[in-house]
């Protein structure tokens, strides 16, 4: 991407880039908001342990999703900031849910 790097999609566009485009969903919430609902395939690393997990995310593409959208927003500018391309899902959780969109419950 030139210019600017994008810092925002909405859930449907997420949902099509994870599909699609091989990016990787990554939940920034907690473990008991997470078993309440979640897109599958994702993967769960609270934001308090995103740093321990870095390594792990390195040459990924992330999409960071919470709830509402405000702990991922803070999850993608530690991604940039440590080189990993990411962007966040603007609404989280909440917005996906009323998108209609795929959801898994439990781990």
């Amino acid at each position: 991407m030139f210019g600017r790097k994008k810092k925002a999609v909405d859930v449907r566009t997420a949902h099509e880039m994870a599909e699609n485009d091989g990016w990787v969903i990554v939940d920034v919430r907690t473990k008991l908001e997470r078993k309440e609902g979640h897109p599958p395939g994702s993967i769960h690393y609270s934001l308090d342990s995103l740093n321990q997990r870095m390594r792990k995310l390195e040459g990924k593409k992330v999409l960071a999703i919470c709830r509402s959208g405000n702990r991922s927003g803070t999850a993608v500018s530690i991604l940039q900031q440590n080189g990993v391309e990411a962007i966040n899902v603007k609404g989280g959780m909440l917005a996906w849910t009323r998108a209609g969109l795929p959801t898994k419950r439990g781990k």
